[in-house]
């Protein structure tokens, strides 16, 4: 059984390595989260980050929504991913497995 509700993980790929952030817990190892693996041309690398980030971009988000600011981003780049998130929906082909 795990000892969390769900692992909350994100990989970047790249050409040269990859990134792995791990949320919520370490399968297996730690009992803690905030982790972070790098893997390149140099190595492997376990960064742990526990108590070193944290969540700015949300709370000014928040503000942004209530108070009709631009402190997490501004309009202009929202709208701008936003109609990037829609040209690649319009562009993406189904794969019947």
């Amino acid at each position: 059984m795990s000892r969390t509700w769900g692992d909350g993980r994100t990989f970047v790929l790249g050409t040269e390595g990859y990134l792995e952030l791990r949320k919520y817990t370490d399968v297996a190892r730690e009992s803690g989260g905030d982790h972070v693996y790098l893997v390149d041309g140099r190595g492997e690398q376990h960064i742990p980050v526990s108590g070193r980030v944290g969540y700015p971009f949300f709370g000014q988000l928040i503000l942004d929504c209530l108070e009709g600011t631009e402190r997490a981003m501004s309009q202009d780049h929202a709208f701008r991913a936003a109609g990037l998130c829609l040209q690649a929906e319009a562009a993406a082909v189904r794969i019947e497995g």
